[in-house]
Parts: C-alpha cells; sequence; structure tokens
C-alpha cells in the first residue's frame, strides 16, 4: 500500500528530525528539497526556500514515480525517498528505452489515459501534455529511444497488447532485463502491459494502466491485481543486436502474426494499491 503522509505539527518531533513540509513552509530545509527534486530529475524552478504551488507540483509527481501518496506533502517517507541512492544503470539501447519511461514517471502530470490511434506523441518526442494507454507509452518509449517497433508495425501509430504479445518474443521470468516488457493476457485477450525497469526476483515495473500513471510498482504487485491472468514476459532481440528468433532455452510459443485492427488498451489498474519503492534509475 502507499505510505500516507498527512501533515503532522512539529510539536513533539525529535530536534534533529526532517521537517514535515508543505505548501506555504519556508526556509532552508525547502531549499534543500527543492535541491533534491532537481536533482532527481523533477524541477521545482528556482531554489528559493518557498513551496509554492511549483515546488507542490514538483513534489507531487515525483511521489507518483516513487509509489507514494501523492499529497505533496513532504514527510519521512518522502525525504527518504529523495536521499535514496539510484540503483545502478543498465546499458546500451535498453539503458535509453528505460530513460525513456523515467520521464514518464518524471512528468506524470502531463500524462493522461486516453486511448487514441494513431498514438498520441509517435512523431513528437516528448510531447506533453500525452494522452495514451499502456501499449502506447511503451511502444512511444521504444520509438523515442531509436529501438525497433515493439509491435512490428514500423511506428504506424497502430499496435496495442495483441500486437506486442504477437511479435515478441516470449522469455522465462529469469531471463527478464531492464527495457523487457511484462504483460497479462486473459482468455486469449492482451489486458495489460507494463515495462521492466528494474530486473530481479520481484521486477519493478513502470506501468501506465490508469490516469495516475505512469507510476513504478513491483511485479508482485501488478500480479495479484491481474490474478488469473496469464504472464508472459517479452523481448524485442533487436535491443541486444541480435535477430528475433527465439533465444535457446527458451519456451516456445506460437507467434501471431500483428494485429492491426487499431485496437487499444483500456484502463486496467484502477484501483491498484502500489507500494512505495526505491527510486528508478535517472540520467
Amino acid at each position: 500500500m502507499p505510505e500516507q503522509e498527512s501533515y503532522i505539527p512539529s510539536m513533539g518531533r525529535p530536534a534533529k528530525a526532517d521537517p514535515i513540509l508543505q505548501q506555504g513552509s519556508t526556509g532552508p530545509a525547502v531549499v534543500e528539497l527543492q535541491t533534491l527534486l532537481t536533482k532527481a530529475g523533477f524541477s521545482p524552478g528556482a531554489a528559493d526556500g518557498d513551496f509554492g504551488a511549483k515546488t507542490k507540483s514538483a513534489v507531487m509527481s515525483f511521489q507518483r514515480a516513487r509509489g507514494l501518496t501523492a499529497d505533496g506533502i513532504v514527510g519521512p517517507v518522502t525525504w527518504a525517498a529523495l536521499r535514496a541512492p539510484a540503483p545502478v544503470p543498465v546499458s546500451g539501447l535498453r539503458e535509453k528505452i528505460v530513460a525513456e519511461a523515467q520521464w514518464g514517471l518524471s512528468n506524470a502530470a502531463g500524462i493522461h489515459y486516453q486511448q487514441l490511434r494513431p498514438m498520441d506523441g509517435i512523431n513528437q518526442r516528448h510531447k506533453l501534455p500525452l494522452n495514451t494507454d499502456c501499449s502506447g507509452f511503451v511502444t512511444l518509449c521504444y520509438k523515442w529511444a531509436g529501438a525497433g517497433d515493439p509491435n512490428g508495425l514500423g511506428f504506424n501509430g497502430q499496435g496495442y497488447t495483441g500486437t506486442l504479445l504477437g511479435y515478441l518474443t516470449s522469455i522465462p521470468q529469469s531471463q527478464v532485463k531492464a527495457g523487457d516488457l511484462c504483460l497479462w493476457a486473459r482468455n486469449g485477450k492482451g489486458e495489460h502491459v507494463a515495462m521492466v525497469s528494474e530486473q530481479g526476483s520481484d521486477p519493478l515495473l513502470i506501468s501506465h494502466g490508469e490516469e495516475s500513471g505512469p507510476y513504478t510498482v513491483r511485479f508482485s504487485s501488478s500480479n495479484r491485481y491481474h490474478s488469473g491472468a496469464t504472464v508472459y514476459w517479452l523481448k524485442l532481440p533487436s535491443v541486444d543486436g541480435t535477430t528475433r528468433e527465439m533465444p535457446m532455452g527458451a519456451p516456445q510459443m506460437r507467434m501471431r502474426q500483428p494485429e492491426v485492427s487499431g485496437a487499444t488498451d483500456a484502463p486496467s489498474e484502477a484501483g491498484l494499491a502500489r507500494e512505495s519503492e526505491s527510486p528508478p534509475v535517472t540520467h
């Protein structure tokens, strides 16, 4: 569950504890907050020590990106997230794909969930405001990073979970790397797709499954929400400079031809209880 940070009066707080800040706060602690936000890629404007509307907006964008309650109040959980070290970055084209998704985290306030085809922003990198769905978001990240179209459609502005599932290579979870995709399907129909931000036993995902996205969420949390759906871990081999054939030892799945009906993906994670996560890589 996201950790709620409500305003708490300073009375009784240990003297060395970080102050709880909100709009209207002023002073050196606000300067530090603004400096940390800028370093994390969430610009509050000048570090002037005045917690105004722009600083609040930056705080809320940071909180959304880290899976925290986006209330604009800076308490101990938000302070800890701001000071947490960034994980070791991934490399090459994968690094660029994940960096585009992280741009989405930093600009979540300007990104809305809408089913549009052709995809909004397909020919305009970092367009804001941006209106897209889950499959549109990951497709944009691949396009903006200079990778191939994960739908196999030459970035014609079409595609959805069905084309991703039909074109990409299915791999075991043990082979998943940052930049790969996690897709849920139910009864043969794609339900949701998210990008892997950090690999591991419980990968960290960047997901745009509802209006509040994009946001970070652990695979285990999303998988509980999509209970009963089949999970596919998907890779575009060209991101590693390899061909599209199935990797050795990978489970074989029938590769379907991309469907180009212009279908889109409806919001699928409204109400998902996201967990507080460590910050993803920033560049």
